[in-house]
């Protein structure tokens, strides 16, 4: 059976590649990639094909048809139901098929292609003043295909409903590679098409058929509440096709909020198109979308109510709904302290008082925004007489809104970062009831959870009744999968008592679909299956979806048979309870897929690659673990082609909810994958740079000019891999070590105490003139200097997988600085990597009491500098500046601080107009933009944002904190950077 389908993998492939010009990955490597998403389900296909047009896509669906090979359409592979997995050819629309062809702002149309990301086309159409009406959690990756696939909603749903609500037409291929235009049709336009002798003919006749057929069995099954997207959306063509009765299931548009907004669809003719959104690929596939765009409110306002209890939470929200709402979002206390221990959440949860056991972020829109806070305050009245408030939060200022609402989008990805086997399981999560019952439904779910000896996390979509309730499971037990199925049957029970949706918004996919026959009763189940073959006779569109599913405890990825190996690791990884569990911290929610904002991933961001996203390198340490011989698998080179691009940013650290932290996995890796493998040169020079820059800084001068010339350049880039076009830094004979040892500190020196100087080898022998400022901006504020006078941190050992190495060179250095630390002195780093190694890497290599207390001395100068200014006590003054200074912070540093603190120091300068710049990676990281094999992605990299943003201020001066980034600044903008100290240091006042 194996060869068998080995060899019609190999035709199957020889025969797209031979007509497509897109890619065609049938590799072991690709195959596994593709076999997870969100969901808890795996399912290897037989291959990925990447269309870069419309064209490939058709001969794609042709060929896969002719061969009898399933086909599954998949966008960003957020799907937490299962729906972009399957076993036969994957075909990735995110990559080449994502433009907006057309935005016309005055109809109010895009016209886009279904790899357009949801936040992209918000872009696009924010600069008229205009949006998308649906706003999922996932906007940053969610492709606007799967959103038409899953009849996406979002947080704010009461007012601008569903997908189906703004999609005006469809053009898509059927299940023959025939493509069809589905829009609004009248009954006589729909008997023309009828008429046709096609499989688009036949859809028309066997729909109408179908449809009238079933029309009293629809009317009675089909929930009446907006959130429902199970099954297929036969409801709206039930009035149709009878005597013209309104089908009655879904609720008019202006009963989903007060506010006069209605969807743009109100009054529409039905078509077939309104099938096709929410069939999650199984009916027909998109190429290209025409959508109604809405205007975006000019304001918007939160009131953040605390409660001591989830259900006092529930009850509230009566009260709420009266004063007319744009969203009403629960958040129980699981979630909300899962935030507070997030790095990049952190932040987010300083408005939240106290502890609360949940709490409710109630939002207004309007174009007024006296008109929100006046809604807000008359709320804020209103609640003081519900029992079970603890607090009143108000967020007016989008300082504090937004982060809180952001809150809200990275519930998935938390509830996944809780250590060990046992996590918030998504199965049921998805019921929807009629919001005046949520407080009862909501108090009866509980009950059930706590009958099958669990809980949950609770939290969405209060203003709906679509909650997200993840009872808290260990899927790698057999026990506990058996629990899992017992709880389905209970909760299906329990949401057909109420009236309700087994699915408010997620779909159905793998985990739902076994249940539409109950849900919808043998009837309305049978005219799914109907649809379904009338589109799809030979079931080759994502099959086992929606309907004829397979039972929902097959194809488990972390199943009873799932038994990864557990490596001995360097790295400590107690906190996330093994190496195994820390990478399985990833759930494949996919925000390693974001193109803007932040961090992450620098490397996707410039190859739209899913190897590339921190998501696919996680899955491939899973899998590699996973296997026959994990080993030998884990030392593979599939592994290493996958890891290879990864920047190590530590951008994943702080930015995935989850906090996967790649750049720790990878060193990881590295050190497992040359145990058996010899060095390249060019990792050896690099992970010993601290001593050849101690070696040449006496003969700098010959060496700054030998390095030049062009044979040794070509010698350097064929031996030691270091690409000819990147410059080379320059060495000082004069170094920084060797200036402050013949250095007389300055009279104001030691007012406030001493600190300790972090002379890193960037510094002390490429950079001189920061250190000499750092200590003279030091002195002058108050604080005797002293260096650290380590031999190195470890950072060059630690990027190359020198873990050993790493280890021993910090054994070597911590007692003696720790010894130096203990009355509370403070280590000023000038090179945020290599400070925050201390902070970051010191502690799990050689976890102890004493990498501890230099953890926690450890500080980036600058910015423990803006906190003695804060605190009064630095006595330095600046004289003014008044320019620009546009702020680029380390990766490093933002992933683990933030560049706040180096924007505060520069603030000290009076006139000085600081802009931090949100512009991703520069590329460089460390030696990553100096090797060969990277330089060109390196340049990518800065091409996206960094450049662009500099090019757009040309007058404006660059401060960069680190020494890599004014490196790659300097050569690819050709712009001086330089560190905040330094311009700190030419202010001073005397």
């Amino acid at each position: 059976m194996a060869d068998f389908i080995d060899l019609k993998r190999d035709a199957l492939a020889l025969h797209l590649r031979k007509h497509l010009q897109g890619e065609v990955r049938f590799d072991p490597a690709s195959r596994r990639l593709y076999s997870t998403d969100a969901s808890i389900y795996q399912i290897e296909p037989l291959g990925v094909v990447i269309p870069r047009s419309v064209q490939d896509f058709v001969v794609t669906v042709q060929i896969a048809g002719e061969m009898q090979v399933p086909i599954t359409a998949r966008g960003g592979g957020t799907s937490l139901s299962g729906q972009s997995i399957g076993p036969g050819v994957v075909v990735d629309c995110s990559k080449y098929l994502n433009r907006i062809v057309d935005l016309d702002p005055a109809a109010r149309v895009a016209r886009v292609q279904p790899g357009v990301i949801l936040d992209q086309l918000n872009g696009a159409a924010g600069v008229h003043g205009l949006q998308f009406g649906p706003d999922v959690a996932t906007a940053s990756r969610a492709n606007l295909g799967g959103m038409i696939g899953n009849n996406s909603a979002g947080s704010r749903s009461i007012v601008y409903g569903k997908t189906i609500d703004h999609v005006r037409r469809l053009d898509a291929l059927l299940a023959d590679g025939s493509q069809a235009t589905f829009g609004p049709l009248s009954p006589h336009a729909w008997e023309d098409r009828a008429e046709l002798r096609t499989l688009e003919g036949q859809i028309y006749r066997h729909v109408r058929h179908i449809v009238r057929e079933n029309a009293d069995e629809i009317r009675r099954r089909f929930p009446r509440i907006i959130r429902r997207v199970s099954g297929y959306n036969l409801d709206v063509l039930a009035g149709q096709f009878t005597d013209g009765r309104a089908a009655g299931v879904r609720p008019p548009a202006q009963a989903m909020n007060t506010s006069s907004h209605r969807p743009p669809s109100a009054g529409r003719a039905p078509g077939l198109h309104q099938l096709l959104i929410g069939s999650e690929g199984t009916l027909g596939v998109v190429t290209e979308a025409e959508l109604d765009l809405i205007p975006r409110p000019k304001a918007r306002g939160l009131l953040v109510p605390h409660f001591a209890t989830l259900q006092a939470a529930v009850d509230a929200l009566a009260p709420c709904m009266e004063f007319g709402p744009s969203a009403v979002e629960l958040l129980d206390g699981m979630l909300i302290d899962l935030a507070r221990g997030n790095l990049a959440l952190k932040s987010a949860t300083e408005a939240i008082q106290g502890k609360p056991a949940a709490l409710l972020m109630v939002e207004f829109s309007s174009d007024d925004p006296a008109e929100i806070a006046d809604r807000v305050e008359r709320l804020r009245q209103r609640l003081r007489e519900v029992p079970g408030i603890t607090a009143l939060v108000t967020g007016l200022d989008p300082a504090v809104r937004d982060p809180l609402w952001n809150l809200r989008s990275a519930a998935v990805p938390l509830l996944y970062g809780m250590p060990g086997d046992r996590k918030p399981v998504t199965f049921v999560e998805d019921t929807a009831v009629a919001p005046d019952r949520l407080p009862e439904f909501t108090a009866r779910f509980r009950e059930t959870l706590r009958r099958h000896g669990t809980d949950g996390a609770f939290y969405g979509h209060a203003s709906v009744g679509c909650l997200h309730i993840r009872p808290v499971l260990n899927l790698k037990d057999p026990a506990d999968v058996a629990r899992m199925r017992r709880i389905m049957v209970d909760i299906t029970d329990l949401v057909l008592a109420f009236g309700g949706a087994l699915s408010g918004e997620h779909g159905d996919g793998l985990v739902r679909s076994e249940w539409n026959k109950k849900m919808f009763g043998p009837v309305v189940y049978e005219a799914f299956r109907q649809i379904k073959h009338a589109f799809d006779p030979k079931n080759l569109l994502n099959p086992g979806k929606v309907v004829d599913a397979p039972a929902m405890t097959e194809n488990l990825r972390y199943g009873p048979a799932y038994h990864p190996a557990e490596p001995s690791t360097l790295f400590d990884y107690q906190k996330q309870e093994g190496f195994v569990r820390s990478i399985e911290l990833c759930n494949g929610s996919g925000v390693c897929r974001k193109l803007q904002g932040g961090t992450m991933c620098p490397s996707f961001r410039a190859t739209k690659d899913e190897k590339d996203s921190t998501r696919g390198r996680a899955n491939a340490l899973r899998l590699a673990l996973a296997g026959e011989q994990p080993l030998r698998e884990l030392r593979s080179q599939w592994v290493y082609d996958v890891l290879d691009l990864c920047l190590m940013c530590k951008g994943c650290k702080a930015e995935c909810p989850s906090n996967v932290d790649l750049a720790k996995l990878k060193s990881e890796f590295l050190q497992f994958y040359y145990e058996k493998r010899p060095r390249p040169l060019g990792h050896r020079l690099m992970a010993h740079v601290h001593r050849l820059n101690a070696l040449g800084a006496p003969c700098a001068s010959v060496i700054n000019e030998v390095q030049q010339w062009r044979p040794v350049r070509w010698l350097m880039e064929k031996l030691a891999g270091i690409d000819r076009r990147r410059s080379l830094p320059h060495l000082h004979a004069a170094h920084f070590r060797r200036w402050f040892s013949r250095h007389t500190p300055h009279a104001a020196a030691g007012k406030y105490g001493t600190v300790l100087l972090l002379d890193d080898c960037f510094t002390t022998f490429q950079e001189p003139q920061i250190g000499r400022a750092a200590v003279q901006v030091l002195e002058r504020a108050g604080y005797r200097v002293e260096l650290a006078g380590l031999t190195c941190c470890a950072r060059p050992m630690i990027s190359k997988g020198m873990l050993r190495g790493a280890r021993e060179l910090i054994q070597s250095q911590v007692g003696h600085l720790a010894r130096r630390v203990t009355d509370g002195t403070p280590i000023l780093g000038l090179e945020p990597s290599c400070v925050l190694t201390l902070a970051d890497e010191w502690p799990e290599l050689r976890p102890s009491p004493q990498t501890q207390r230099i953890a926690a001395a450890a500080h980036l100068a600058d910015e423990w500098l803006a906190g003695r200014a804060k605190a009064g006590k630095c006595d330095a003054t600046f004289g003014p500046r008044y320019e620009k200074c546009l702020l680029h912070g380390h990766c490093h540093q933002k992933a683990l601080r933030g560049a706040g603190g180096s924007a505060a120091a520069l603030k000290l300068v009076p006139g000085l107009e600081v802009n931090v710049l949100d512009a991703g990676c520069c590329g460089m990281a460390g030696s990553f933009g100096y090797e060969k094999e990277h330089y060109d992605l390196s340049v990518a990299i800065a091409n996206l944002q960094l450049v662009p943003a500099l090019t757009a201020e040309p007058e404006a001066l660059v401060a960069a904190t680190g020494t890599s980034c004014r490196h790659q600044i300097k050569d690819v903008s050709k712009r001086r950077a330089r560190h905040p100290l330094e311009l700190l240091a030419e202010q001073l006042r005397d």
